[in-house]
């Protein structure tokens, strides 16, 4: 017997396959932007720069004794600096989809190498290309990124010449640049290289490894398509000359986004654009025995030296400007744009788990949220599939220190409930397509709805608590389109159009 939540969710899903997604629309008035410079007429542009595995408490920027991000110290005096800033998991792909969906993981599904997202669930890059944001993204390709909402890729092009052909555009954009300098293996540029670690021995087996690997894996014996350093051991000693060759690669992706911010001024695009520099996650450096984080070292988990992670945001004018303490997770990026633009994000705030911070900057609160979250898988992106549901899940409560707790049922089953609006409503636009393609006789477009439909089903089902779970109206919903599609391969199959009546009689 159907539950009250299945017919729930199936009048759900009928009313978001009637209307589509104008349903969703606020009729709310859109959020106070922040004040423009004088004689500025165009929307403000955003610049997200995220850095690959940047760990926090190895800036100086943040404290540490290294001077080791001197063009961020001066950047950021500009700037507003978040010191309580968290991702959402141990490896890159969830930690950027929820700084660009303000969904987490267990929500958005972009886990592994075999999640996919969909280009009709409503995303915050859809709503600035439909205001006419160019939005322009580092890594648009792959199921994880192509449907996100950017309008185009980078393809390959230098930041420094993506910025240059930004300078010159028109319109309004949304770009996100990513960098890799403190990734995996460690090689500083040659201007750093021996900054720090000049004396100390950097042969011992890991030290090598680190050097010249992008997997050094804490098991050796586990089965990768990929080269690694193979079986090697840790010593006390490794420490740190490790931690020390890290500051030198942390100097060289400071020196690199040092470059692009003195771009950015020189081109007069640092007064038009709002600028973020983050990162994905952070590293550990034998912290907690090993090296790296979920996806180089097949060792994943949820510590600090892998989840806080730097946040700063500069207004144009460099308003704001100073250091925030408030508890904040990469969810809360793309509420915080929309309202620092003036954007309504009002028809997503719902299946969103992200905040804004500008009541933060605006000193008209000085916390918006009490809790972050996140999650890993134990191998990162390359999980194998029958491992995918394996999760470790945690969450830090303000005032809580250092501590990571497990995560209550109740966040377990919110997180579940947003899924399953995002993915029905997703599901009954693709049903609705599907049936008008088959009203009109085009079996091929029958057949791709129906896969999309697939698609979501097993990029949701890798979760480790599927929204579907005991969910009648999504088993009907799946029946039907499984159903429709299998009538329009019999009928191709005959060579029979699919509106003809003897198309019919196949039925």
């Amino acid at each position: 017997m159907p539950t009250r939540r299945s017919l729930a969710l199936l009048c759900f899903v009928l009313v978001a396959a009637a209307c589509g997604l104008g349903c969703a629309a606020s009729t709310s008035p859109a959020p106070e932007a922040e004040p423009r410079a004088a004689g500025a007429s165009a929307p403000w542009n955003v610049l997200l720069i995220t850095v690959d595995a940047l760990r926090v408490d190895r800036m100086s920027l943040y404290g540490h004794s290294r001077a080791t991000t001197p063009q961020l110290d001066a950047f950021a005096r500009e700037a507003a600096v978040f010191e309580n800033f968290f991702a959402v998991s141990a490896h890159t792909s969830p930690g950027i989809v929820s700084l660009l969906t303000g969904q987490a993981p267990p929500v958005h599904a972009q886990t592994t190498q075999y999640s996919h997202y969909d280009a009709l669930i409503p995303s915050p890059l859809r709503t600035l290309a439909a205001l006419g944001y160019d939005t322009v993204g580092y890594a648009i390709r792959g199921a994880t990124y192509s449907d996100l909402g950017f309008t185009r890729g980078q393809d390959g092009k230098p930041s420094e010449q993506l910025l240059a052909e930004l300078a010159l555009s028109t319109k309004p954009f949304f770009a996100w640049l990513h960098t890799r300098e403190t990734h995996l293996p460690y090689q500083p540029a040659p201007e750093f290289a021996g900054r720090f670690t000049r004396g100390m021995p950097l042969d011992s087996p890991l030290l090598r490894a680190v050097r010249e690997h992008t997997f050094v894996l804490r098991d050796a014996s586990v089965q990768i398509p990929y080269r690694h350093a193979g079986a090697i051991a840790a010593s006390a000693a490794d420490a740190e000359p490790l931690r020390a060759l890290y500051d030198e690669c942390v100097a060289s992706a400071d020196a690199r986004v040092g470059a692009l911010l003195a771009q950015l001024r020189a081109s007069g695009l640092l007064e038009r654009t709002i600028v973020v520099i983050t990162a994905d996650h952070g590293e550990e450096l034998l912290d907690h025995g090993w090296v790296g984080h979920a996806s180089t070292g097949y060792d994943g988990k949820l510590t600090d030296e892998i989840l806080h992670i730097p946040l700063i945001i500069r207004m144009p004018g460099g308003a704001h400007a100073g250091r925030y303490r408030a508890l904040s997770s990469q969810v809360d990026l793309m509420p915080t744009l929309f309202a620092l633009l003036g954007v309504d994000g009002a028809a997503l705030a719902h299946n969103q788990q992200g905040v804004s911070l500008a009541p933060v900057l605006r000193h008209t609160q000085a916390e918006v949220r009490d809790s972050v979250f996140a999650e890993t898988t134990r191998k990162g992106w390359t999980t194998p599939r029958e491992e995918a549901q394996q999760r470790i899940s945690a969450v830090r409560q303000r005032g809580a220190g250092a501590r990571w707790e497990a995560p209550s049922r109740l966040l377990d089953e919110t997180h579940a409930l947003a899924a399953s609006r995002i993915v029905h409503a997703a599901a009954g636009q693709h049903l609705t397509a599907l049936n008008e393609a088959r009203e009109r006789g085009d079996a091929s477009a029958v057949v791709a709805r129906a896969q999309a439909i697939a698609r979501l089903h097993a990029s949701w089902g890798l979760e480790r608590a599927p929204f579907y779970a005991n969910d009648s109206a999504w088993a009907a919903l799946r029946v039907r389109a499984a159903d429709l599609a299998a009538e329009a391969m019999r009928c191709e199959a005959r060579g029979l159009p699919l509106v003809s009546e003897a198309c019919q009689a196949v039925r």
